[in-house]
């Protein structure tokens, strides 16, 4: 992240607290930061509600085109789907707890597949 930071990528953490995540809302809130993470980041969201709309309004706050806005998630059936279905470049990290998750005809296959985020530096 660091790296991505000093080449000059603007990062944005768009995260959805669930009913079946390990936090509540607030909680998932107060993680993110208190991060030593956290600094990275322009801007940080965290929703319960629709992931989608957090998305979408990430996308118009950061006011880049979609091709260069580059979706990086865990998730194959939120953010790679909705990359996919409004034309950004996808990272699937295929790590941890969602990593058997597979793409499928409704999320469409990622840009890119990695298995840690150190791997995201050969892909910006």
């Amino acid at each position: 992240m660091a790296a991505c930071k000093q080449r000059g990528y603007r990062l944005v953490l768009v995260s959805l607290v669930s009913a079946l995540a390990n936090a509540t809302l607030e909680e998932r809130k107060a993680q993110i930061e208190t991060s030593p993470l956290r600094y990275f980041f322009e801007s940080a969201i965290v929703t319960d509600k629709d992931k989608d709309i957090s998305f979408d309004e990430t996308v118009k706050w950061l006011g880049l085109p979609r091709q260069q806005i580059l979706i990086v998630d865990d998730r194959t059936i939120r953010g790679i789907r909705y990359g996919n279905l409004h034309n950004h470049p996808t990272v699937w990290l295929q790590k941890g707890r969602f990593s058997e998750e597979l793409p499928n005809s409704e999320t469409g296959n990622p840009s890119f597949t990695i298995k840690s985020l150190a791997e995201l530096l050969d892909i910006v």
